[in-house]
């Protein structure tokens, strides 16, 4: 049973993936998660402060049970990478990245989610890196690659035809994106 605070971070995260930070309502949020605006009180002063809790839960957790497997793989690393990349059935095609989505949105419109987008996207862009850094040990890809722009490359093409894909509402943009990223590190091979 999930909790009430529980109930208004989900709900929060609904809110703002289908409306933006911008666009979502606090009443639409507090309706989703069938609680009064009291209760919400309790736990948050802002809807600013629910929407950055959201974020530090919801979207960290995300990116880390997507991409975490990567760090953990034993096999050919670089395969797992560009197999995850691929595998359309994972991603949101339609309404694009909820963390990319929001950054867009808000990024610099507040020093608060700035801050919190750029931890995010730093301990996103470390989780490449540490995948990246075991393929070169195990002799899976050169040594002489700089393992942060290659981390920082692979997520800006990934969010960038995520973005396309939700503007063209086709999944074509996004596979087209991904068979040149698929290129790109195949490349990084020794």
């Amino acid at each position: 049973m999930s909790t009430v605070r529980e109930k208004l971070i989900e709900a929060t995260y609904e809110e703002v993936f289908t409306c933006g930070y911008n666009g979502a309502s606090l009443s639409n949020i507090l309706n989703r998660a069938g609680v009064k605006k009291g209760a919400m009180y309790h736990y948050f002063s802002s809807k600013k402060e629910m929407v950055l809790a959201m974020v530090k839960e919801q979207h960290q957790e995300r990116i880390e049970r997507k991409w975490k497997p990567l760090i953990d793989e034993e096999n050919d690393t670089l395969s797992v990478i560009i197999s995850s990349l691929k595998d359309t059935k994972r991603w949101d095609l339609t309404n694009g990245c909820a963390f990319g989505n929001l950054m867009q949105e808000s990024f610099d419109q507040d020093e608060d989610f700035a801050k919190l987008l750029e931890e995010i996207l730093d301990s996103w862009k470390n989780l490449f890196i540490v995948a990246l850094k075991k393929a070169q040990n195990k002799q899976q890809i050169k040594d002489d690659i700089n393992l942060e722009q290659c981390a920082t490359f692979i997520i800006a093409t990934f969010e960038g035809a995520l973005l396309l894909s939700k503007k063209s509402k086709d999944t074509k943009n996004f596979e087209d994106c991904m068979t040149q990223l698929t290129i790109f590190l195949n490349t990084l091979k020794k």
